[in-house]
């Protein structure tokens, strides 16, 4: 039996070459808004040499069970189901003739609906190598509506600071749901909620919650909804009701005897606007030369002593009252006044000033900058490059080694220092540090004798010889510089003591 079915496989795919080589291409999913239309594509890829294709079905899977939708048949033509016979069509219309061609069989869906989201399949029935099929899934997307408002028709300003949904806004009716969120200077808070509609659709529901005040009216709530990639925007205006807040204007603090004609405004910021103003004083009566007109108080003829007092203004809309009131005092002479010229010259006066200083500040701080430049251009390298000035007093400190000679003014110095009686010479640099160090008579002669005396009393010596009994001695000869004359007559060379450590 196993050997037999064998063969008979065998004996098809050698006569019937290529019967596997049948595929259904179809996209893997599509979608569309509601309303919309959309294509479903089916294609049937034959094999060489081709297999006979017997039919093609549409069929929606709904809960596991298949419905059919549109049949194409080379002998019975093409129908669509009653459910969809408005709506679906084969694209392309080869399909539709008295000999069709079912290579391609994609079929368009139009004015989609919430009901037609599903998976679709495709089969093709073929002799002899039977049915093939594939599968697409579409998707139907619904656009939210947008809707905003104020959350009560009224909002007022309470005292206790209660905290109260201002505004809603609403993503109403969408698939997926839309996303909300508010833009706005007025600082609240936001809560949002979702729910599932009967037919799959989504509504979003957010609140903004702020204390409503006379600061918050006026200001704009802006509601953005983001669906996909939509965006939406909606706004409102806070319209906040709030008693009244009052202020008394018009007394400057000069309010002199026999002064004309003065009087007082009374300010009040409301909503709704104010309906009545009334005036009063505290512990006392409204002046009998006072005329009102609404929100100001008017004190016809000259001001007397019996002016003085607390005026109050009551201010009432339909949210409240509120009251201002000022402190009105009588002085017997006017107070000095500014004019307007002499108030201009001071402002003047000032600019000018600060002016003069801001050019002053800018001047001191170029001049600092190009101090700062001028000695980071001095480097290293630079201050290396200049001639090196030898000490005078170096010359003796024969333990120190120089890279060039001294000049001759330094040979100047230093034999008028060894040589203080010496003849003036003609530039002679100060000698820093003073050669106070060398003795002035390194050792002690020993006494001559009377003899000796006497003959060396007629010999001219040299005053700055010294010869020390028993010590070497070091000759020191002045060097021959151009220029520079020789030492004058009588002048020996001086001679150096030995070393000595004290």
């Amino acid at each position: 039996m196993d050997s037999t079915g064998f063969w008979i496989f065998l004996i098809t795919t050698c006569v019937i070459p290529g019967i596997n080589g049948q595929t259904v291409e179809m996209d893997d999913g599509k979608s569309g808004y509601v309303g919309s239309k959309v294509d479903l594509r089916c294609r049937f890829i034959n094999s060489s040499p081709p297999v006979k294709i017997s039919q093609v079905t549409w069929q929606k899977l709904v809960n596991g069970t298949k419905q059919n939708v549109a049949i194409a048949n080379p002998s019975l033509g093409v129908s669509v189901a009653p459910p969809y016979r408005d709506r679906v069509t084969f694209k392309n219309a080869a399909v539709r003739r008295r000999m069709p061609t079912l290579e391609d069989t994609t079929i368009t869906f139009s004015s989609l609906r919430l009901s037609d989201e599903s998976t679709y399949i495709c089969e093709y029935t073929t002799f002899p190598a039977g049915n093939r099929e594939n599968t697409v899934n579409l998707t139907v997307y619904v656009r939210p509506t947008t809707q905003m408002s104020l959350s009560t028709p009224t909002l007022v300003a309470r005292s206790s600071n209660l905290k109260t949904p201002v505004a809603t806004c609403i993503s109403a009716n969408g698939k997926p749901p839309g996303t909300i969120r508010w833009e706005t200077r007025v600082p609240g808070e936001v809560t949002s909620r979702e729910y599932r509609n009967s037919d799959g659709t989504f509504t979003v529901q957010s609140d903004y919650i702020l204390v409503p005040s006379r600061e918050t009216h006026k200001e704009t709530l802006t509601c953005v909804t983001s669906y996909n990639e939509e965006v939406f925007t909606d706004s409102v205006t806070l319209d906040i009701q709030y008693e009244p807040d009052v202020s008394v204007d018009g007394y400057d603090g000069n309010w002199y005897l026999n002064r004309e004609n003065v009087q007082l405004s009374c300010q009040a910021d409301a909503n709704p606007a104010v309906s009545l103003y009334q005036w009063r004083v505290i512990n006392g009566t409204i002046p009998s030369n006072a005329e009102i007109r609404d929100n100001v108080l008017t004190l016809r003829g000259p001001v007397t002593y019996d002016l003085q007092g607390t005026y109050v203004c009551d201010a009432t809309n339909s949210i409240g009252t509120r009251s201002g009131s000022v402190e009105v005092s009588i002085i017997e002479k006017p107070l000095p006044q500014i004019a307007t010229g002499d108030v201009i010259s001071v402002i003047a006066l000032l600019l000018a000033a600060g002016v003069l200083m801001g050019i002053t500040i800018t001047v001191l701080v170029l001049k600092i900058r190009s101090r700062k430049d001028d000695s980071s251009n001095d480097s290293p390298s630079r201050k290396l490059s200049q001639p090196i000035r030898k000490r005078p007093d170096d010359i003796q400190h024969s333990g120190r080694f120089y890279e060039e000679l001294p000049n001759t003014a330094d040979y100047v110095s230093y034999r008028l220092a060894c040589n203080k009686e010496d003849y003036p010479e003609p530039y002679s640099p100060p000698i820093k540090p003073p050669l106070s160090f060398l003795p002035q008579h390194p050792y002690h002669s020993s006494q001559p004798t009377p003899a000796t005396t006497s003959s060396s009393s007629s010999t001219n010596t040299p005053k700055n010889t010294f010869s020390p009994p028993s010590h070497t001695t070091a000759i020191f000869k002045y060097p021959s510089v151009p220029g520079m004359s020789s030492p004058p007559p009588g002048v020996a060379a001086y001679t150096f003591p030995k070393e000595q450590y004290v």
